[in-house]
Order: structure tokens, then C-alpha cells, then sequence
């Protein structure tokens, strides 16, 4: 048995409940006969309770090297491979898992539809002796069994119930699941077998509601295009700059919760028009509590003085997304009526050489009948930039601009919303949106200008749990919402 962690961790993140969770895993798991020694894979940066046990030191990733140094010391002809800071773990699924993969003579054992913190992963000794060489050498295990899944004798273990649709996991080092853990330790007294989950959360979906996760803030409802998709021309008033004073409050009123979340600037404008764009971005980046910042542009403001603030910046967190309908001036005219194409060109390559670091800069063209006809020139366009593109489903907002849309994604069976369970919508004004379909707060839940964020939270559960149990909101019309199953961040 490999105690694994796969992120920076600390033995705080390692208690749950005053109880030291490596300890609650070896006591659970000596249950099964087929265990035997206990080893640990921490980083490098690990200073705790585990020092002077059997430590292999993560120094890049979990790469073959150092799963045949694991396999050289134990001599061990199979290992499982579980997290160590899941303290929901139900030993009899790893038992289950360990039964499959002996039964079968498996080389790799591993779950799709069971959650972080309930499954593991089984490695022989014949696999590690067979691995591909790879000149990618900080390459994990995993990443080379599943991009070589043929070459190898692999198990996938499929186990009832499947709540993949929640999007839960259960780590304890990553705050929101640890909150949703407590919450459903407090409420039954105990920790939950994994066949019990999706009982509890259909009985109980208030456990879920432990604060937001997403913010989108409308900074300004100026811009200079006019989409042909756009909903701007339908709002009762336009709408102005929000104050930086405002957006502070925001920011101090999120600290309450103590989880981390992402912002998007988004709304009816363009962010990068705001008055004092870059004294909120300086804000947003000083906030260790926010995961991710999303700039929505439509790109025509994202130049050399964006670029120098994120070359200055270097901030990973950052992400990009230019909405850009076209490859030409031709199609990007007839999409955003306005003549800017060559300018956001420029500005995309530009901004292309700062994000370099990973997946922070993307394009976003909407799926409607008039791109369709020139889809397959744009990706072939773009795909030579190397950019990632994002294919947007068209919102209508609740049927207040023309439906464009050439095919219907939703899904055959409605689950409960996204939105109402993790977003928050806060307009230029400080107007709590009910959803991000309320473009115009008339039906907001409030406003942050006179009361804080937490109550409006508070306020809003009965929305989500309504929302739960298929009992729409009818002010706006959720039943003909199309949008609860798109997910953000």
C-alpha cells in the first residue's frame, strides 16, 4: 500500500475531526487480508508526523523511476496506490478493486466514475518492467498507462451508485471538499459508507450549499461591438462602471466563507473599457483566496498595456478568453458588425508570447447558425496558432434575444443547477443577480451595497434546495432554463 499525495500537503491537512487521517487509513484498510506493508509518497516539501516512516520523496511526479524504486524496495508484486488524505475511504471498495484486479490478472486497476478519495489504483510489477520509454521524464505513471491504454492488461472498475454528476470529491486538502465532509460528518455523526452517499445528498442536498465558488462581476456595460448575439440591447438602463471601493467589499465580504473561488469578469461590457481595470486586477491578485481570474474580452482593448501589466504580473492564475467569431475580416464582421478583426489578431499573437505557461489564453467562438457555415475554416484558421478554442453554447437568456442555435445540447434528464448551488452574479451596480440569466437584477437577491454577501448567501439556500427537488422558481421561469447544466470553474 502506497499513502500517496499528489500536492503540497501538511499533517493539517491530513486531520479530520481531531483524527489523524494516515492513521484511520491503516486501521481501515488492515481489514483486508491482500494489504500488507505501508509505504508513503510525499513531496519533497513535507515536514510532519510522517517523518521516519517508510517516505518515498516526490520530487517532479509520480514518473516510472520512481514507482521501480517503490517496487525495488517492497518486492511487492502489486501495489495499490491510494490518497492520503481521504478520510471518507470505504474499505470495501478497495477490497472490490483488489478482488477485480487479481481475478483478472490485471497489470492496472483503476475507477472512472467513483470519486477522489473512495477509489485507488493497482500497479503490477510485470507493468513498470514493460513501460514505454518516454522522453517526457516528469511524466506520471497514470498519464503514460492511459496514453498507452492498449499495451497493457487494464481494468476499469465500475461501482454503484455513480454520482459523477454531483462533481464531488473527497480530499481533505482541498477546502471545499473538506467543508462538504464536515458538513456530512456533522449531520450523521459519523463517516459514511460510499454506498450511502447519493442516500444522504438526495435527503439532504443542503450539505452541497457550503458557499460560492464562482463569481462572475459585470465590471461595465460599455462596449463598441454589436454581436449580432448580444443581449446588451435589451436591458431596462445601461449600465455603468462598478466602483473599485465596491468591488473591494466584494473581495472582503468573500473572505467570510474561507473557501477558495474564481471571479470572471463578464457581464454585458467589456472589462478591459473599466476606468480602473488594472487597480481591481492589482486587488483580485492580491487575494490568496481566489483560485482563478478569468478576463472575458472581446479583445479589442487587450494591447500592449495588458500585455506589459502581465509580463510584469506573471500571474498563472490569469486566464484569457478572447470571443472572437471569426478568421477574417469578412466573417468577423459579419458576426461582431464591426470592423476590429486585424487589431484582435495582433493583440491574440501578442498576448500569445506573455501566456505561455500553461492553458491561460483561449478562444471562444459561439455555436450558432451563422458561424456554423465557416466552423471547420476557423478551427483550421486558429488550429495553426496552437491557441486552445472553446465552442460556446448560445444563452438566449431566458428567450430575450433570438435563439440561433442549430442543435440542442441539453441533456435528456434535468439535474439540479449548477449555478444556483456555486455562482454568484453580482452586477456593475452591486446588485446580486438571482442567476447569470437575470441581466437586468429584477429579480435580485440583493444588493452588497447594504448588506453583506454571506446573508445573501444565506438567503438564497431556499433557491437551490427548491431547485433540488425539481420545485422551479418561477420568477424568473427556471423550467424553461436551458442553462443548468453548463458548468464553470
Amino acid at each position: 500500500m502506497l499513502l500517496f499525495a499528489d500536492v503540497d500537503i501538511s499533517d493539517r491537512d491530513l486531520s479530520f475531526n481531531d483524527r489523524y487521517i494516515p492513521e484511520l487509513l491503516a486501521k481501515r484498510l488492515s481489514q483486508i487480508e491482500a494489504i500488507g506493508d505501508c509505504y508513503y509518497g510525499l513531496p519533497a516539501s513535507y515536514r510532519g508526523n510522517l517523518e521516519g516512516k517508510d517516505i518515498f520523496r516526490i520530487n517532479n511526479a509520480d514518473d516510472s523511476s520512481f514507482w521501480k524504486s517503490i517496487f525495488q524496495k517492497c518486492g511487492s508484486d502489486h501495489i495499490v496506490k491510494i490518497y492520503i488524505d481521504a478520510p471518507f475511504l470505504d474499505p470495501t471498495i478497495i477490497a472490490a478493486m483488489i478482488d477485480v484486479h487479481v481475478k483478472y490478472l490485471a497489470e492496472y486497476t483503476y475507477s472512472e466514475n467513483l470519486p477522489a478519495g473512495f477509489s485507488c489504483e493497482i500497479y503490477s510489477k510485470e507493468l513498470i518492467a514493460s513501460l514505454p520509454e518516454t522522453e517526457e521524464k516528469t511524466l506520471s505513471l497514470t498519464d503514460i498507462i492511459r496514453s498507452n491504454i492498449n499495451q497493457f492488461d487494464v481494468e476499469l472498475f465500475y461501482h454503484e451508485p455513480d454520482i459523477r454528476d454531483k462533481r464531488l470529491s473527497f480530499r481533505n486538502s482541498t477546502p471545499r471538499d473538506r467543508r462538504i465532509m464536515e458538513t456530512i460528518y456533522a449531520h450523521l455523526g459519523r463517516v459514511p459508507a460510499y454506498s450511502e452517499i447519493s442516500a444522504v445528498i438526495a435527503s439532504s442536498p443542503e450539505l452541497l450549499y457550503v458557499g460560492p465558488s464562482y463569481l462572475e462581476i459585470e465590471l461595465t456595460g460599455r462596449c463598441d461591438l454589436d454581436c449580432i448575439f448580444c443581449y446588451r440591447k435589451t436591458l431596462s438602463s445601461i449600465h455603468g462602471d462598478m466602483e473599485v471601493d465596491l468591488y473591494r467589499k466584494v473581495l472582503t465580504e468573500m473572505k467570510q466563507f474561507e473557501l477558495p473561488y474564481s471571479v470572471c469578469f463578464g457581464g454585458s461590457g467589456e472589462p478591459l473599457m473599466h476606468k480602473n481595470f488594472y487597480a481591481i486586477m492589482e486587488l483580485s491578485q492580491k487575494e490568496e483566496c481566489i483560485e482563478t481570474i478569468v478576463i472575458e474580452t472581446n479583445g479589442l482593448y487587450a494591447d500592449d498595456n495588458l500585455k506589459s501589466y502581465l509580463n510584469a504580473t506573471h500571474d498563472n492564475r490569469v486566464k484569457l478568453i478572447f470571443n472572437i467569431n471569426g478568421f477574417d475580416e469578412e466573417t468577423y464582421r459579419s458576426i461582431h458588425r464591426y470592423e476590429g478583426f486585424t487589431k484582435v489578431f495582433n493583440n491574440i499573437l501578442a498576448l500569445r508570447e506573455v501566456l505561455s505557461d500553461g492553458p491561460q489564453l483561449h478562444l471562444q467562438i459561439m455555436k450558432i447558425n451563422e458561424t456554423e457555415k465557416f466552423l471547420d475554416k476557423y478551427y483550421d484558421f486558429w488550429d495553426t496558432y496552437g491557441i486552445p478554442i472553446i465552442l460556446q453554447k448560445q444563452n438566449t437568456y431566458l428567450g430575450k434575444i433570438a435563439d440561433r442555435r442549430y442543435s440542442d445540447l441539453s441533456p435528456l434528464e434535468r439535474t439540479p443547477c449548477w449555478h444556483l448551488q456555486r455562482d454568484l452574479y453580482i452586477l456593475s451596480d452591486g446588485r446580486v443577480g438571482f442567476c447569470k440569466q437575470d441581466i437586468d437584477g429584477t429579480y435580485s437577491k440583493g444588493s452588497i451595497e447594504n448588506e453583506s454577501l454571506m446573508d445573501i448567501w444565506s438567503r438564497s439556500k431556499r433557491y437551490f434546495l427548491n431547485d433540488y427537488q425539481s420545485n422551479f422558481a418561477t420568477s424568473p421561469d427556471c423550467q424553461s432554463c436551458d442553462e443548468w447544466y453548463t458548468f464553470n470553474l
